[in-house]
């Protein structure tokens, strides 16, 4: 998906909430379950947007695993539009910010829509987004 296709609502449900995991929480616990599918779908294909984590980055001359590399884009995408915008044209400065971020930030918009989805509509997400 391209940053010009990449939905409006996604970034003003994340940016609305943003670093306040309890809010996002809450906003997850009233949404419809349509809601946090697309919320979530956009989530993941703006992380995978930013770069193939099968072909990370380099970083102090070690090649970042699949894991590492999709962590690296699922936290540009936490940290908002611009951020993500920036990531997609360089990805070199978006490793920098990571390499250089706090590592005990606990903001992870991508990871509770899972649980609270499973919660809500005894369903799973993972099956959702693969059908959508």
């Amino acid at each position: 998906m391209r940053v010009e296709q990449m939905p409006d609502r996604f970034w003003s449900v994340l940016e609305s909430h943003a670093r306040n995991q309890d809010s996002l929480v809450s906003w997850l616990r009233r949404a419809s379950a349509d809601e946090i599918v697309a919320y979530q779908l956009a989530y993941e294909q703006a992380a995978e947007e930013i770069a193939d984590y099968w072909d990370g980055p380099v970083v102090d001359g070690v090649p970042y695993s699949e894991d590492d590399t999709e962590d690296l884009c699922k936290w540009v995408v936490a940290q908002g539009r611009e951020a993500w915008v920036a990531a997609c044209s360089d990805l070199g400065e978006a490793v920098r910010r990571y390499t250089a971020r706090d590592v005990n930030d606990a903001w992870t918009p991508g990871e509770p829509a899972y649980e609270i989805f499973f919660e809500r509509f005894g369903a799973s997400l993972h099956v959702r987004l693969a059908e959508a």
